[in-house]
């Protein structure tokens, strides 16, 4: 399904998953390696491919990550790949845990 996604809006996903990234306050290695695989998955084009690696640099604005502004079948998506970016560090804090919470609330009424 990520492989069919229009730019606009793959963009917007893959913003919102870089800047789960920084939801414990640090981009990890592992973090930054999970964005470099998810990338490699999809067809990006070179500049989409700077942008995102860039998110993991400086975060995005709060305003550049909505997550109601994708469609309701990437929803779930969305929330799994927020799950595994949080756990590619293997060390998840209570903020990491309450996120992910609260975006499923948001997302999925979980």
């Amino acid at each position: 399904m990520l492989d069919k996604l229009d730019r606009t809006t793959r963009l917007r996903l893959l913003r919102i998953v870089a800047a789960s990234a920084w939801v414990d306050g640090e981009v990890h290695d592992t973090e930054r390696a999970f964005v470099k695989k998810l990338l490699d998955r999809l067809p990006v084009a070179d500049d989409e491919r700077k942008a995102t690696l860039g998110y993991l640099d400086t975060p995005p604005h709060p305003a550049e990550i909505d997550p109601n502004k994708l469609p309701h079948e990437l929803r779930e998506t969305l929330v799994s790949l927020v799950k595994e970016m949080i756990a590619a560090d293997s060390d998840t804090t209570d903020t990491e845990r309450e996120t992910v919470q609260h975006l499923e609330e948001l997302l999925l009424g979980a």
